[in-house]
């Protein structure tokens, strides 16, 4: 049997979060669970503990997994950026900003970071704020489908309809055929700045 990859599970766990496939996602949560407990790897049993509580909405028992998480590994961005998504769930905006500045002092390589603090800051109608945030995560990850249609979403708020069109198809042909509920919600934001 193939040893499992911890770091690389998590990024394919992210994006088929971010493609509303939460079957997959659990799935994949489970296995990287009995890996780390075979392994003794408390870092990621804590980690992955979490993921499936923020599956469950457990927003709350996600955060005690991830302070766990975060004692243990205190330059992992991916915990922070999770914590910050928790706090954000839960109604703690000005919180959860804390904790994604936490985050990106300590990784600055963490693109969910940017990109999730733009997305937090877009639900508080900072745009400004949000455009540059998702630019900060494209210069890392240009075909970023969820920081593209993100900055679509910012432009739109802003009033700036061609960029917002722009960015939109951009993340239409980043998605791809990877999703058919994203690539449908892309279309239709798009469809209504035709008319």
């Amino acid at each position: 049997m193939q040893k499992i990859d911890f770091e690389k599970e998590r990024q394919i766990i992210d994006r088929e979060i971010t493609y509303f496939h939460f079957k997959k996602a659990k799935n994949r949560v489970v296995k990287c669970i009995s890996a780390a407990k075979q392994r003794n790897d408390k870092f990621f049993l804590n980690y992955f503990f979490a993921q499936d509580e923020i599956l469950r909405d457990n927003f709350r028992l996600a955060i005690h997994y991830l302070d766990k998480a975060i004692r243990l590994r205190p330059k992992d961005g991916c915990s922070y950026n999770d914590r910050a998504l928790c706090l954000a769930e839960l109604g703690k905006c000005d919180l959860a900003l804390e904790w994604f500045n936490k985050g990106i002092r300590v990784d600055r390589n963490c693109v969910p970071l940017y990109h999730n603090k733009g997305w937090l800051l877009n639900s508080m109608a900072r745009h400004h704020e949000a455009v540059v945030c998702f630019h900060k995560a494209l210069e890392m990850d240009e075909a970023r489908p969820e920081s593209l249609y993100s900055l679509g979403d910012s432009y739109l708020a802003l009033g700036q309809k061609a960029r917002a069109y722009t960015y939109f198809n951009k993340a239409l042909k980043a998605v791809c055929n990877k999703s058919s509920y994203v690539r449908q919600n892309i279309e239709k934001r798009m469809k209504s700045l035709e008319k």
